[in-house]
């Protein structure tokens, strides 16, 4: 049995944790899942009693919220017995077995995901004084796999979400935080790349085979939607960045309308719509914002790779003119 954990304080939301346990328990019957969630609402509780697998908690480590919870809650799994613990972000759906696809791995290996735009190495370790053993790309923490080898990095990783500084740069907004202190993922990078933690094993869940990094019209490509009509969704798909469940403050002209159009055609949305099918929540931001997003809805029967084809192919044509016009331009 495959030990899943996951977190969300956010009330609004709550719906996407949900429906990524939902997606989960459908796609996996060798889980069992504990969901933290400190504001846990009524329709989280009933959803959970059908589900056996699924227990709740409410309590946290103090001090620990957000996105700094994850090395704490995968300790917890670790220290109560099980072998191995995977932690999922709660704005992800998963379409397929999340233990069938960890067994193309070696068993003590660390996994985390492929960052969506994938970075070459970016030095970080020398940025908290400590020597690199290894390049280590930016690493996207959305998904994790974790054994008891691993504890000794947990709990340093966890003492870094601690430190002064890193909390101090969480208060500012994302875009004017430092580099090496801008979330948790890089964090993980950092530890990775150290002398310290460089001989640990890791692997990566790769884009296009294993996982859609959906950043708007990046990070799910053209190519790889085409390859998935006929193969199958990955079987992760997760939403990176603006999450569809908060209200857009852009302005109603022509980018408050191309942000809500790649919301209607988002693979995450469009994979939520289909699990909401059989449950009795019915968030507003599953539905469709402008009539071209419903139009192109209709036309591809909803399917999440399709409906937003059109629109990841004019991303990737801009895209590839940028890399003409400035060849260091990143994905």
């Amino acid at each position: 049995m495959l030990h899943v954990c996951s977190y969300e304080d956010r009330l609004e939301g709550m719906d996407s944790l949900i429906l990524m346990g939902e997606s989960l328990c459908r796609a996996d019957p060798e889980i069992s899942l504990r969901l933290t969630a400190p504001n846990a609402s009524v329709a989280v509780s009933n959803w959970a009693r059908g589900w056996p697998e699924v227990t709740i908690r409410t309590e946290t480590a103090a001090g620990l919220d957000g996105w700094d919870v994850k090395p704490w809650l995968l300790l917890q799994e670790l220290k109560a017995g099980a072998q191995e613990a995977v932690w999922i972000d709660s704005d992800v759906i998963i379409t397929r077995s999340v233990s069938q696809m960890l067994r193309e791995f070696p068993s003590d290996n660390l996994i985390v995901a492929e960052e969506w735009d994938r970075h070459n190495a970016i030095p970080v370790a020398h940025q908290w004084g400590w020597p690199a053993a290894r390049p280590v790309p930016p690493v996207n923490s959305c998904f994790l796999r974790v054994t008891k080898t691993h504890q000794p990095l947990l709990e340093y990783w966890l003492k870094m979400t601690q430190d002064s500084r890193y909390r101090e740069a969480q208060r500012l907004p994302f875009e004017r935080r430092p580099w090496h202190l801008a979330s948790d993922q890089v964090l993980l990078t950092a530890l990775l790349s150290s002398e310290a933690f460089g001989d640990v094993s890791y692997d990566t869940i790769r884009i296009g085979r294993h996982i859609a990094q959906c950043a708007g019209s990046s990070g799910y490509r053209p190519l790889h939607r085409c390859f998935d009509i006929f193969r199958g969704l990955p079987p992760l798909i997760h939403s990176v960045g603006r999450k569809p469940w908060i209200p857009s403050d852009v302005p109603r002209n022509l980018r408050g309308f191309l942000l809500d159009f790649a919301t209607d055609v988002s693979p995450y949305v469009l994979a939520s719509r289909r699990i909401n099918r059989n449950l009795d929540i019915n968030p507003d931001w599953l539905k469709p914002r402008t009539s071209l997003g419903a139009l192109l809805r209709w036309l591809t029967a909803g399917h999440p790779a399709l409906a937003g084809l059109p629109l990841a192919v004019i991303h990737a044509i801009f895209l590839r003119i940028g890399r003409m016009l400035r060849p260091n331009i990143i994905e």
